[in-house]
C-alpha cells in the first residue's frame, strides 16, 4: 500500500511540474509589413522588397521565406531562429516593364502583400528625366548647380539652420598638377549661404564649425571627387581637405552593380584631424527622385568600407540631363549627417 500511495505522489508531482512549467509553444513565422525600396521604381531598375520575420513560438525553428510577384518567384532560407527572435529578409527583383505590381511575402504561418507601380526610365514618370547616359558628360565653365542643405546629428535630430550650397564650374585643371590631381579634372567653386553650421570631433572633443566657401574637384574621366578643401571660419588659414585615391577607376558610362575601391585622406585643422581610410564605390540601383529643381530617374551610388558593405558612409544620385548629382548624403566628412538636395541648375 506504502508503494501504491508513492506512485501515485510521484505521477501527482509530475504533473504538478508540467502544469508549473507548460510545454513549450512550436515555432510560429509571423511577417512584418513589406517594404517597397525605391518607392517609384524605373524599368529595368532593381526593386528591393524586403520584410522581418520574428518566430512568435517559444521553440526554435526553421523555414522557408517565398516570395510572389505576378508568377515570379523566389524563396530564402531562415535557420535556428530561436522563440521571440527576429530576423530581416530581403528579395530583389527586376520588373522589365511599366505597370502595377503586387509583392506577396509568405512563410508556413504567414503572408503580407504590397502593390507597387513601375514607372518608364525616361519620360513615363512625370517630369521624370531620362536616366541613359550614352556618353562622358562634359563641364564647362559656369556650370552651375545650386543646393539646399540640411544637418543633422548623429542622433537623428535635426540641428541648425538649412543653407544654401552654390557651386560652379571655375575652369580645369591639368593632370599632374599638384597633390591630389593625378588625373585631369575639373575645379568648383562653392559658398554656403548662410554658413554652413557643422560638428566636427577632434581629440576627443565636439567642436562647432562655420563653413563658408569651398573648392572642388572632379575627375574629367568619370565626374567622381578627387579633392575638395573648405575654408572654416574657427580654423583660419587651416582648411580642412578631403582627397581621394581611386584604386579602380569607376568606369563609364555607369552600369548598375559596376564597383570600384579607393582611400579617402582627410586632414583639418593643422593635422588635430588626420584619417586615412579605405572606400569602396558601387552603382546599387536606378530610382526615382524627386528634390525642388524636380522628378528625376537617377543612379544610386554608394560608397562604404568594404567591412560592412551595408553600412553607407556616402550616398549620391547622378542623373545624366542635370550632369551631377541631384541629392547627396555624407555621414561622414562630419560628426553627424549632411544631405543635399538639388534646387536649380544650369548645365548646357
Amino acid at each position: 500500500m506504502k508503494k501504491f500511495f508513492g506512485v501515485i505522489l510521484v505521477l501527482l508531482l509530475a504533473v504538478s511540474f508540467l502544469a508549473a512549467c507548460g510545454a513549450k509553444t512550436p515555432a510560429d513565422f509571423t511577417l512584418s509589413s513589406v517594404t517597397i525600396s525605391p518607392s517609384a521604381p524605373v524599368v529595368n531598375g532593381t526593386v528591393t522588397i524586403g520584410t522581418t520575420v520574428t518566430n512568435a513560438g517559444e521553440q526554435s525553428g526553421s523555414c522557408d521565406v517565398s516570395l510572389t510577384i505576378d508568377g515570379y518567384t523566389d524563396s530564402e532560407s531562415v535557420s535556428s531562429l530561436a522563440g521571440g527572435a527576429s530576423k530581416g529578409v530581403s528579395f530583389s527583383y527586376t520588373a522589365t516593364t511599366e505597370g502595377n505590381y503586387t509583392a506577396t511575402v509568405s512563410t508556413p504561418n504567414a503572408t503580407m502583400s504590397k502593390s507597387f507601380t513601375v514607372i518608364a526610365g525616361g519620360g513615363g514618370g512625370g517630369n521624370a528625366t531620362n536616366v541613359t547616359v550614352e556618353a562622358l558628360p562634359v563641364w564647362t565653365v559656369g556650370y552651375n548647380w545650386v543646393y539646399t542643405c540640411t544637418y543633422e546629428n548623429p542622433e537623428g535630430t535635426s540641428k541648425y539652420n538649412s543653407s544654401v550650397l552654390n557651386l560652379t564650374v571655375a575652369g580645369e585643371v591639368a593632370a599632374g598638377k599638384g597633390e591630389g590631381f593625378p588625373e585631369a579634372s575639373y575645379h568648383l567653386t562653392g559658398a554656403f549661404v548662410p554658413q554652413a553650421m557643422r560638428d566636427s570631433i577632434a581629440a576627443g572633443m565636439t567642436l562647432v564649425l562655420h563653413v563658408g566657401q569651398a573648392d572642388v574637384w572632379n575627375v574629367k574621366a568619370s565626374i567622381q571627387l578627387v579633392k575638395m578643401s573648405s575654408s572654416i571660419k574657427e580654423l583660419p588659414g587651416m582648411p580642412a581637405g578631403v582627397t581621394w585615391a581611386y584604386t579602380t577607376s569607376p568606369s563609364w558610362p555607369l552600369t548598375l552593380g559596376n564597383t570600384w575601391t579607393f582611400t579617402k585622406h582627410t586632414v583639418a585643422g593643422g593635422g588635430m584631424i588626420d584619417q586615412l581610410v579605405n572606400r569602396e564605390g558601387k552603382v546599387l540601383a536606378v530610382e526615382s527622385i524627386t528634390v525642388p529643381a524636380g522628378t528625376f530617374s537617377c543612379y544610386h551610388i554608394v560608397e562604404y568600407d568594404p567591412t560592412s558593405p551595408t553600412t553607407y558612409t556616402y550616398e549620391h544620385w547622378y542623373n545624366g540631363t542635370v550632369k551631377s548629382d541631384v541629392k547627396q548624403i555624407d555621414r561622414e566628412t562630419w560628426a553627424g549627417t549632411e544631405t543635399r538636395v538639388l534646387a536649380s541648375y544650369s548645365a548646357g
